[in-house]
């Protein structure tokens, strides 16, 4: 009743119904220096302390004031909706109550989920995958109260496991570029994406020269009322048109365009989901809620392992490509180094967190919701530990106490991940900077914990990374970060080995 009061409001009789989703993507990666959990200052935001403060004021502010949180599609990263709660929770609440009142008038949300860190979910193993999934999820439904229906994958970075671990958690639908199928698409319609055991997966196709236009080209922005009137009619397929089919035009873009990157962006997006676009026709409508008016009629094959800002599939954040300037061969060498910290990692946390843990990879993947506060260590400990038998209550405590030390460490490894140390030209800069402080702060944990130095093996794999731009290798950024105390970091066995020389280069 309500979808349907909703779509008579604006439909006219006889006319094909044309609707319209914004979606945005807002996120930004974790910035804090993991050892304190402060971010250090960033020159480059002044006069803001950092770019969280910076693109808080131009952009998440302004849009949740203006209420278009309510009226578009988007998703909230959760490494930024932590920050926001903690640091702006006004803006954070009114984010996602939007969510609550368009559920309120439609019956339907118009929040997506996303995986909690921003990986390269083809380029992470299943069992990483699973956990960055099912954490984005648990995520997802301690801030907004519901569970969710669609997921935002980071860069739209997509392969078949990867979908069939949605549906497998239930999801039923997320957003890609139209590249990203293996044949052409009407991007006006989802389509469905079969999957092993009957399990599907619903995609919406983004209008890729729309979305390219709202988020680079500044002259398609100036005028909201032109934009709906005269350009968005000019991109509908003049067949179903004719027939009176229903037409969704979906533009996906980043979320921080809307006034960050682009000043004013704020102010198209207000007029143009708050008059423009149903004063040309147009019935705004998120992507949820058009599912459950218009289910997928045909079905799609999909090119995998893809991506929305790649045309080599998923090569930028992988080993390199020629969609950044420069020598990009520093970018499967970082992989490779962290990959191997990870796997080392790994086994440790296997094998020393199963004394206390039935199943140490389920207890991770339950282990956020402690972390963040949302359990009890006891009712924690009650759904993943072992029996007790006869332990000690000392020795079962320090047993106890080195498990979590192992789980913060599985935590920090997967957050060394972030896709963002991989997407720019080159290593020199603060992005694969953080990527090392993440992988730091997890070597030191496996070092309180087990007293294994995964240090050394790190340091000698960072030196195969290097930036092309300066004599500087990964294993120089990695001596350079944030002095901490020394027993927290295993010692250097052979310091002169690793200490970077006045040219930034290794004294062999």
């Amino acid at each position: 009743m309500l979808e349907q009061q909703a779509v008579s409001e604006t439909a006219t009789p006889g006319a094909a119904p044309l609707f319209l989703c914004l979606h945005g993507h807002f996120y930004q990666p974790p910035r804090e220096d993991p050892f304190t959990g402060a971010i250090p200052a960033e020159a480059e935001a002044a006069p803001f302390a950092n770019f969280n403060e910076k693109i808080t004021a131009e952009c998440y502010r302004p849009n949740a004031e203006a209420g278009n949180f309510e009226l578009i599609s988007y998703d909230l990263g959760p490494t930024l909706a932590s920050w926001l709660a903690d640091h702006y929770p006004g803006v954070h609440q009114t984010i996602i109550e939007a969510d609550r009142q368009h559920r309120l008038r439609y019956g339907s949300g118009n929040a997506l989920a996303h995986p909690y860190h921003h990986v390269i979910l083809p380029l992470a193993n299943s069992r990483d995958k699973y956990t960055q999934i099912v954490w984005g999820l648990q995520d997802f439904r301690q801030r907004y109260g519901r569970e969710a229906v669609g997921m935002w994958l980071p860069e739209t970075a997509v392969d078949m496991e990867t979908l069939d671990l949605l549906a497998r958690c239930g999801v039923t639908f997320t957003v890609l570029a139209p590249w990203q199928a293996a044949t052409p698409v009407d991007v006006t319609e989802p389509y469905l994406v079969r999957l092993p055991a009957n399990r599907s997966m619903t995609v919406f196709f983004y209008h890729a020269p729309l979305s390219g236009a709202v988020s680079f080209d500044g002259n398609v922005t100036v005028n909201a009322d032109h934009f709906a009137s005269t350009i968005l009619p000019s991109h509908l397929v003049p067949e179903k048109l004719e027939r009176g089919e229903p037409q969704l035009i979906v533009i996906a873009t980043d979320g921080e365009l809307y006034g960050h990157h682009w000043i004013w962006r704020d102010k198209f997006l207000t007029r143009l989901v708050r008059y423009s676009a149903e004063a040309a026709g147009f019935q705004l409508c998120t992507l949820e809620r058009y599912l459950r008016l218009h289910p997928p009629r045909r079905e799609v094959t999909l090119r995998t392992p893809t991506s929305w800002s790649c045309f080599h599939g998923i090569d930028r954040w992988a080993r390199g490509c020629a969609c950044t300037e420069g020598r990009s061969d520093w970018k499967g060498a970082l992989r490779q180094a962290l990959n191997r910290l990870a796997a080392r990692g790994d086994q440790l946390f296997e094998r020393f967190a199963a004394e206390v843990l039935c199943d140490p990879w389920a207890a991770r993947n339950g282990y956020l919701a402690l972390r963040n506060g949302w359990r009890s260590p006891e009712s924690f400990w009650e759904e993943f530990a072992r029996p007790v038998g006869f332990t000690g209550k000392a020795a079962l405590a320090e047993k106890r106490r080195r498990a979590l030390l192992l789980l913060e460490a599985e935590y920090y490894l997967l957050c060394s991940f972030t896709s963002c140390a991989f997407f720019f030209e080159d290593l020199d800069r603060i992005e694969p900077r953080n990527a090392l402080a993440f992988a730091r702060r997890a070597i030191s944990l496996f070092w309180q914990a087990l007293g294994v130095d995964l240090q050394r093996d790190f340091l000698q794999d960072l030196r195969a990374a290097r930036s092309w731009r300066r004599p500087l290798s990964g294993a120089d950024l990695y001596l350079h970060l944030p002095r901490v105390p020394a027993d927290l970091l295993p010692p250097l066995s052979t310091p002169q080995e690793l200490v970077p020389n006045s040219k930034g280069e290794d004294v062999a």
